[in-house]
Order: C-alpha cells, then sequence, then structure tokens
C-alpha cells in the first residue's frame, strides 16, 4: 500500500507540473506577468533601454596576479650571524608597517666581531662628545670660549648622540635588528629560522603590494586585436567583477614576439590593489577590444537562466512583462551580447529580474489570473 501511496503521489505531482506547464505556456501567449510598481520599490529593481553600441571581441582566459617589481625590497643582512625571525607568525602574505623589527642576527660569538668592536667606537665617540660639550658649556659661562665654539660643540655632540641612540635601538647586546623598509607585505622568507647568514645575504623580500600586475598569456591569432585593447573585466574567485577603471588601472604592454618553447603572447595590466587581489593567486580575466560591429549588449544581471533557456524580461507597461528566450553572444564578464530576443528601443528589466521571474511562476499557478480550464 506504502508503494502504492508513493507512486499515486509521484503520479499526481506529475500532472500538476503539467498544468503549471500549460498554464505558463498559455500565459506567454496572453503575454502579461503583472509585477506591481509598489512591489518594484521594494527591490533593487531597474530597468533599461536597450541600445545599439559597438561590440568588442572579448578574449576571455586566466592571469596571474604579481607584484610589480618597482614595490619589491630585499632585507639583506648587514652582518654575518644567527639569524633569529621577532616572532613565529612571520610567514609570506603577512601584512608589515614600515619600521618594524622583523629579524635580529645575533653575532656575540662570532670570530670576526667587528660589530662589537664598531659599538665601543661609537660609544667612545659619543662620551668624548658629551664630555667635550660639557666642559665648553663650562668654559662658554666664564666667556673663555666664544658662542661658535659651544655651537660647534653641540653640534659634534648631537651627531654622536644621534649614532649611539640609532646603535642602541638597531644593534642591542651582540645583536642587529632588521626593520622593514616599507609598509606591505612578506613576499618571500629566503633563509629557515635560526640559520647562520653571511654578510650580505638576502634574508626576506617584502612586497608594497600598492601596485600588481596582471599577466595572462594569450593565443597568437589573438594578436591583431591587441592594438585595439580598450579594457580588461577581473573576475576573482569570489565572483566578484571588477572593471580596469575600477582599480585604476591600464595596459601596460603585451609581447611583441613569441618564444618558441612558448608561443603565447604575455599581456601585462597594471592595476592598483584594492585589498582584495592576493599577489601568486589566478584571476579570471575578459579582455576586451573594440571592433567595428555593432550590436546589442545587456547587463549579465538582465539575464536569467530557466533550465537551460536563457530569458529576458521586457517591460510592455509600467507594471507590465514579457518574457523573451534569447541568444547569448560574447560576454566581457558584466555585459553580454544579445544576438536575438530583443531589439534596440526595447525597455528590459536589468536589475529585480529574478523577481519577476518569481511573480511569473505565481501567476501561472493561481487559478484567479483570469483563465478558467
Amino acid at each position: 500500500h506504502n508503494h502504492d501511496h508513493n507512486h499515486e503521489g509521484h503520479d499526481h505531482a506529475h500532472s500538476s507540473q503539467l498544468t503549471a506547464h500549460s498554464h505558463e505556456g498559455h500565459d506567454h501567449g496572453d503575454g502579461a506577468i503583472n509585477f506591481p510598481v509598489d512591489q518594484q520599490k521594494k527591490i533593487d529593481f531597474e530597468v533599461v533601454e536597450v541600445v545599439t553600441e559597438p561590440l568588442y571581441q572579448v578574449i576571455r582566459t586566466s592571469a596571474q596576479i604579481v607584484p610589480s617589481q618597482e614595490s619589491e625590497k630585499i632585507l639583506t643582512a648587514t652582518t654575518s650571524g644567527i639569524v633569529t625571525f621577532t616572532n613565529n607568525d612571520l610567514v609570506p602574505g603577512l601584512d608589515v608597517k614600515s619600521g618594524q623589527v622583523l629579524f635580529s642576527i645575533d653575532n656575540e660569538d662570532m670570530a670576526d666581531d667587528n660589530l662589537s668592536t664598531r659599538r665601543e667606537e661609537v660609544e667612545a665617540e659619543y662620551e668624548k662628545a658629551k664630555l667635550d660639550y660639557e666642559r665648553k658649556q663650562a668654559l662658554a659661562e666664564d666667556k673663555i670660549i666664544s658662542e661658535s665654539d659651544l655651537i660647534d660643540a653641540r653640534t659634534e655632540y648631537l651627531k654622536a648622540k644621534k649614532h649611539y641612540d640609532n646603535m642602541l635601538k638597531n644593534f642591542p647586546e651582540g645583536k642587529t635588528l632588521h626593520r622593514a623598509s616599507i609598509t606591505g607585505s612578506i613576499s618571500g622568507i629566503l633563509v629557515p629560522n635560526n640559520s647562520y647568514v653571511e654578510a650580505g645575504q638576502a634574508v626576506m623580500t617584502l612586497a608594497q603590494n600598492n601596485k600588481l600586475y596582471l599577466r595572462a598569456d594569450i593565443q597568437p591569432k589573438y594578436y591583431p586585436v591587441l592594438k585595439n585593447i580598450k579594457t580588461a573585466n577581473i573576475k576573482t574567485n569570489d565572483g566578484i567583477v571588477y572593471s580596469l577603471e575600477d582599480l585604476s588601472g591600464r595596459l601596460l604592454s603585451y609581447g611583441k614576439t613569441t618564444d618558441i618553447n612558448n608561443p603565447l603572447i604575455p599581456v601585462t595590466f597594471e592595476v592598483k590593489n584594492n585589498g582584495n587581489l592576493i599577489p601568486g593567486s589566478f584571476v579570471e580575466i575578459f579582455i576586451t577590444s573594440e571592433s567595428d560591429k555593432m550590436g546589442v549588449m545587456l547587463p549579465n544581471s538582465a539575464i536569467v537562466e530557466e533550465m537551460g533557456i536563457y530569458c529576458v524580461f521586457v517591460q510592455t507597461c509600467v507594471d507590465s512583462f514579457e518574457k523573451r528566450i534569447v541568444t547569448k553572444g560574447v560576454t566581457d564578464g558584466s555585459k553580454t551580447q544579445i544576438l536575438k530576443g530583443v531589439k534596440a528601443g526595447e525597455r528590459v528589466v536589468s536589475k529585480g529580474a529574478v523577481n519577476v521571474k518569481l511573480a511569473q511562476g505565481s501567476a501561472a499557478l493561481d487559478p484567479h489570473a483570469g483563465h478558467v480550464h
């Protein structure tokens, strides 16, 4: 019996689907989907007029985000010794501020301990300049030396003090502190923590990341359209689309020659980092170049998919809409070319199309919609 009941349920569901479907067909014939103005006001709703505009040729590919060379800095060891990171959280990608101590080098036990010799010298110079200045202060009070002599002594003293303070700050007992030279993030760590480094050895790389490069490799067949590149849209992994203008970007260069081993053409854009672009990661890029053809482009938000078929909603009067099946052409990530289905001058729902689709669904199932079967 249970089996029977299930079967019956299944049949019933199937028949109501058919009814809904035939209703919808009927509705479409009548053409009207009612979506009242007060409902339109409750949502993000917008209607645009369809215009004919120059079409683009769109090259869709992936691009890698790379730091720009000008903003990369290498921190090198100023002395030989054992390198110690200031904390264990130092990993590539970590944000750092200019002046922040990143690692120290311990060179107390090194044979060529030139640092401690230098320390002693700086300390001695400071002590000498301090005593000299104090002595001259007393002499100047008794008018034994001139004002200018005193000023010279003070200048020497302040210079030596600055040296000495700087040394205490950057070279505490037996150690050399190394600070971030820019505000940005750590792009690479080149030596293990607690390892021995030679003076001059690269320890860490920092990237400023305010300017980034987007590198895409594209097929040679697109070479002729590269000189007409107008703009590009970048789609990140979380689905957000940025235009080149949003990122204050520009086309930097495209390779004039292709390499035998790599027949692809490198194209590089420079963009400002908005905080959501991660160096090293990949994004989808739609490179658009102008073509002399004209056609209809609609925002992607205007196009709704229904079981593999693409539709738009054309406004026939203030609160009445008609569903149209359309054929899509190229897309640049934010707009899509419509090959057929709408024509210039018609008004199409560009924001809130999904809500109109839902209104159509309820009208199709509503027995009081004026259809008596």
